[in-house]
């Protein structure tokens, strides 16, 4: 009897200790998730008149593709940036947002060049792009019901499509009550830049930026640009497909990342996810590569056709065909 109570009084012991260790590690882990606590107390000294509490802050939109039977697609984005934007308003949150990027993002300004960043963040979606109450991106220009037509060539038989803008049709300023304004503090951030909605980090699995498309108006129009010059005679005019895979299934936007989709465009047939298909390298030949005949169509280009800033602009042009309500 003695040696069993004594059996078991350790092990009461050595789970006792081991869930000290587990509750420990937990405390760590979530003490190091919290950086965006820092990220707040640095706006709070930024704009002393910032009024909110400092914890995971959430944005509601207000239109209804945000809601899921009667669940919210609630947003955290605005833990890190503008937390207090519902009571400062979009001009003022577009103008802090804007001002907190070049002050505080690593190579802010090597970003801006590289993503064509003007230094204003529109603060509403008005119907012609109207800024008389601040800036704002036209729905007419950039809406989901309004088209740009672009050329290019199959076959040798040149083509023409219409492409939809990216701004999806549920903002459009027309069919909103009178004298309603679509700004940023009832759109959101996901809508326009996707991302997680949910991330908290900038690493891992909870990486608020994994998918994110930096400045959503220049990927637009430069990836449209570069899509179809070299793309779309292989994968359709609306990313639908053809010779090759489609880019537009929301399947294959919701399971593949960004990393995924730069480095078929880098390596093309030379990276292991496309051996031995017709997909061009057009940036480097990837570090494993060996040229095999019996399985490459033709010899990978020995020079970069795209350079690492236009594939980046083409991976995120691609993510604008992503589905708000298919986003996770």
């Amino acid at each position: 009897m003695t040696g069993s109570t004594s059996w078991s009084t350790r092990l009461f012991v050595a789970l006792g200790a081991l869930t000290l260790i587990l509750v420990g590690v937990a405390a760590a882990k979530d003490t190091s998730d919290r950086a965006y606590l820092s990220i707040q107390q640095r706006y709070q000294q930024d704009y002393p008149g910032s009024n909110f509490n400092v914890q995971v802050q959430q944005l509601f939109p207000t239109f209804s593709q945000a809601t899921q039977g009667s669940s919210f697609r609630v947003e955290r984005c605005i833990s890190c940036h503008v937390p207090d934007i519902a009571t400062i308003g979009p001009v003022v949150a577009a103008q802090r947002l804007s001002q907190d990027f070049f002050k505080y993002a690593p190579n802010a300004q090597a970003l801006a060049k590289q993503y064509g960043l003007t230094g204003v963040h529109p603060a509403y979606v008005t119907e012609a792009g109207d800024s008389s109450s601040g800036p704002s991106l036209s729905y007419a220009q950039f809406g989901a019901d309004n088209f740009t037509p672009y050329t290019y060539t199959v076959n040798g038989q040149k083509t023409t499509a219409n492409l939809p803008g990216f701004l999806p049709s549920f903002l459009n300023p027309a069919t909103q009550p009178p004298g309603t304004k679509v700004g940023i503090d009832a759109i959101g951030c996901i809508v326009c830049h996707n991302g997680n909605r949910l991330g908290l980090n900038t690493t891992g699995i909870d990486n608020a930026h994994e998918n994110y498309i930096v400045n959503p108006v220049y990927s637009f129009t430069e990836g449209a640009a570069l899509y179809y010059k070299n793309c779309a005679q292989c994968h359709g005019g609306q990313g639908e497909g053809g010779v090759g895979p489609p880019l537009s299934n929301q399947d294959r936007l919701g399971f593949f990342n960004e990393d995924y989709y730069y480095r078929c465009i880098e390596y093309g047939f030379t990276g292991f996810e496309h051996l031995g298909s017709v997909m061009p390298n057009w940036g480097g030949i990837a570090s494993d590569y060996t040229y095999d005949p019996t399985r490459d169509k033709s010899q990978p280009s020995p020079v970069r056709i795209l350079s690492e800033t236009q594939i980046s602009i083409l991976t995120q042009f691609i993510r604008h065909w992503e589905n708000y309500s298919t986003l996770p």
